[in-house]
């Protein structure tokens, strides 16, 4: 293989990410919080578990604020409400935050976590819904086919390796060598992706 696989984004440690992430989206602190004290909440936002006998999400409520009630080094700044145009005529608000990605590198090392960023990605921007607005986030044209270049060219499928504790040892893929089964493949990820990355 002579070609140069496209530059994804990655963590270090897709369980801090992931704790760091859960704390963005809630302003609690899930990166500071052990698991088994986890959610870091006495209160169900489902409420239809809230009949359980003796069950309880976690034994406090823990924001991601110091002694003195400023956020954390790794939190996210203040988000942004905008107003996004719909086809009606109407607008929808979401809120964002910008920054370049230099400053969300240092944000993210504060939870002790190193990304790599892409050589092509100057800016970061975080979106969040709410109640009534789902946010479908969709790759870039570029990013999706080079993903696609890379499968056809023998580019390994990645597999997160938090599957191999799941499952005992990494899950057995089948080889396609079909440009067609590939291409199958690569249709499920993409729906996959978005199924995963919307709220």
């Amino acid at each position: 293989m002579s070609g140069t696989p496209t530059a994804n984004f990655e963590v270090s440690d897709l369980d801090q990410w992931g704790r760091l992430v859960k704390s963005w989206a809630t302003g609690l602190n899930y990166v500071d919080t052990d698991w088994a004290n986890q959610p870091p909440r006495t209160f169900w936002v489902n409420t239809t578990w809230s009949t359980e006998a003796g069950r309880t999400p976690g034994p406090k409520t823990v924001y991601a604020k110091d002694a003195s009630g400023n956020p954390l080094p790794w939190c996210l700044p203040a988000m942004t409400a905008i107003d996004v145009p719909r086809s009606d005529g109407t607008k929808v608000k979401v809120n964002a935050v910008a920054m370049s990605s230099n400053d969300f590198q240092n944000m993210v090392g504060q939870a002790q976590i190193v990304v790599t960023m892409p050589a092509q990605y100057k800016n970061v921007v975080v979106l969040q819904g709410d109640d009534e607005t789902m946010v479908l986030r969709i790759p870039s044209k570029n990013k999706m086919q080079g993903s696609e270049d890379d499968l056809l060219n023998g580019v390994p499928y990645p597999i997160p390796p938090y599957y191999n504790q799941l499952y005992g040892g990494p899950p057995t893929l089948p080889t396609y060598q079909n440009q067609g089964q590939l291409m199958w493949l690569h249709a499920d990820r993409m729906g996959e992706y978005t199924m995963n990355n919307c709220d």
